[in-house]
């Protein structure tokens, strides 16, 4: 009789499998969106059971936002918010999606499938809440220009950074040109300098 398995090294069992379910969720919505996304594509992918996705996410929809929330959380965590150079800080975001094609273009697939998501997504909402009142409190010490509140002035930085619709969806192509352009608007939209 074969020993039964730690409860211990379930978790662990459960956590991977959680893992690779969202690493194939990933590159399944980036490609494909949430109506052309496929469960079974993502258990195969993931080599799991379909029924897991299901435990661990509970729908189709509830899979895409937490892929939606995991990736944008990424980003988050790969670019530190510097409201005393936000064009760099621009510069920085450019560079990761420039790296990470797939984000944008999984970003651009919520915007036109499930456009309320990022209201609903309890860690994003106050990230960017967060991120909001850091500009807030960098407009009243004077680092910031304080023409646009601090939640539009956010909105409109990473409108910039996420470049023009047109080409969004093929972040390598991105180019250095465009970069430099990113800051020079960030700039002038909250009065900082290009400082690289």
């Amino acid at each position: 009789m074969a020993p039964e398995a730690s409860p211990r090294g379930a978790a662990r069992d459960a956590a991977a499998t959680r893992r690779r379910i969202l690493d194939a969720a990933t590159a399944e919505f980036s490609a494909f969106g949430l109506a052309g996304g496929r469960t079974a594509r993502i258990a195969a992918t993931a080599a799991a059971n379909q029924r897991m996705i299901y435990a661990y996410f509970g729908s189709k929809d509830g899979l895409f936002d937490a892929v939606l929330e995991h990736n944008i959380l990424l980003v988050q965590k790969a670019v530190a918010f510097d409201v005393e150079d936000l064009p760099g800080y621009a510069q920085q975001v450019f560079d990761f999606y420039r790296t990470h094609p797939h984000l944008v273009r999984l970003e651009l697939w919520q915007t036109l499938e499930r456009p309320d998501a990022m209201d609903s997504l309890p860690l994003i909402k106050s990230a960017l809440a967060d991120k909001a009142a850091a500009l807030g409190q960098a407009q009243a010490a004077g680092l910031v220009n304080a023409a646009l509140p601090p939640e539009q002035l956010l909105a409109h930085i990473l409108t910039l950074t996420h470049g023009h619709p047109m080409n969004a969806g093929d972040a390598t192509t991105w180019t250095d040109e465009q970069r430099r352009a990113l800051a020079t608007g960030v700039a002038a939209l909250t009065g900082q300098p290009v400082e690289r």
